[in-house]
């Protein structure tokens, strides 16, 4: 088939680079609370500029850049962090001990907050945070393990952010709380409401598939595009949720960048649709899956023995019912634009010019943090 011809070169790539893990997406938060015989840690992770939007910085405060920046924004998320949660043990408010962050190896903020720990009862955590930030598409996903045991997992979003578990008595010999009933974990119309977002909500993913349809001219050259994007993407969303392929971020999110100034730079000097779009489109596909796959990975998928297959393919059809709705709303005004005289003299061109702008920037932007 033609649009597996230039896979393997990428597929090597991927096959012998290190395994890493993945930084996070801009609307993603990760929160591991850890119950221990003497104490609850819970520790958050979030990109930087999430942070910095959920803790701004004091008026008047003087601009940085950066090691002096990135020593600004851990110093003001250490004293931030007791308010990004409001947690309760039996009705009762948890107060934490300590709080500290610190810079990830990808470049992520990582907040850890010290609590006593709670008694058996209900245990409630509210990610307030979420309420604070722009997006409604914003989430955290929450995990709660006990030293040798998930005890449960969900999915927040800023109107749905508390969690509760009930918390048994301390397991024999440990000392740690024990779960009083099988643990909660996300369901099959969370991770699918998690695909529609992540597409919805991943501009250089749309900016990538509207570049290579930009050019189409019929319905046939677009759904050869689309059913090779899809397959791409959805054969290295498994095999790096699966493990198979790794790589890390700080490779995959400047090649995404860099598809993106590809194919806008193709549009521009070819003119006409190009011949071998296809195979180029799952050739690309495949780097935008690992950046899909980082999602998953985020949230620990498969870490704890619990099921892989039904939150990948619900996942992985979010993704493709949000990628069908962006190509039947963009494609039918793309072609009406093109009956118009000066849009098809200069509208596709002018499409690409912003394609490329936007991919140099990204580029630039990730090759550099």
């Amino acid at each position: 088939m033609r649009c597996f011809l230039p896979a393997l070169p990428i597929a090597l790539l991927a096959l012998l680079s290190p395994g890493s893990a993945s930084a996070h997406d801009p609307f993603e938060i990760t929160v591991e609370a850890s119950l221990h015989a003497d104490r609850l840690e819970v520790q958050t992770t979030m990109g930087r500029r999430t942070a910095a939007t959920s803790c701004p910085a004091a008026a008047g405060e003087r601009p940085r850049e950066g090691a002096a920046a990135l020593e600004a924004l851990r110093s003001r998320m250490e004293a931030c962090g007791p308010r990004l949660h409001e947690i309760t043990a039996g009705g009762e408010a948890l107060r934490p001990r300590a709080s500290s962050a610190a810079l990830t190896e990808e470049n992520d903020i990582e907040v850890t907050l010290v609590y006593p720990p709670p008694a058996p009862g209900p245990l409630r955590f509210d990610a307030v945070l979420l309420k604070r930030l722009p997006e409604p598409t914003y989430g955290a996903d929450i995990r709660v393990r006990s030293e040798d045991a998930l005890l449960g997992q969900r999915l927040l979003r800023a109107d749905d952010s508390t969690f509760e578990i009930e918390i048994g008595a301390p397991a024999a010999g440990t000392g740690a709380p024990a779960p009083a009933k099988p643990p909660e974990m996300p369901s099959f119309g969370q991770y699918l409401r998690l695909g529609v977002e992540h597409i919805l909500t991943g501009y250089d993913h749309l900016l990538f598939l509207a570049a290579l349809l930009a050019v189409c001219r019929g319905v046939r050259s677009a759904l050869g595009i689309v059913t090779c994007f899809t397959l791409a993407h959805s054969l290295t969303l498994v095999l790096a949720v699966f493990q198979v392929v790794t790589l890390s971020s700080r490779i995959v999110e400047p090649l995404i960048a860099a598809t993106i100034v590809f194919v806008g730079a193709e549009n521009l000097l070819r003119g006409e649709e190009p011949k071998g779009r296809w195979a180029l489109t799952f050739a690309f596909g495949l780097v935008h899956g690992l950046g899909f796959a980082g999602v998953l990975r985020e949230m620990g998928l498969g870490e704890d023995g619990g099921s892989i297959v039904v939150p990948l393919l619900s996942f992985n059809l979010g993704v493709e019912l949000g990628q069908l709705g962006i190509t039947l709303l963009f494609l039918p005004i793309l072609w009406r634009l093109r009956a118009v005289p000066a849009f098809a003299r200069h509208g596709e061109r002018g499409l690409s010019l912003v394609v490329v702008a936007l991919g140099l920037y990204w580029l630039v932007e990730r090759a550099v943090s």
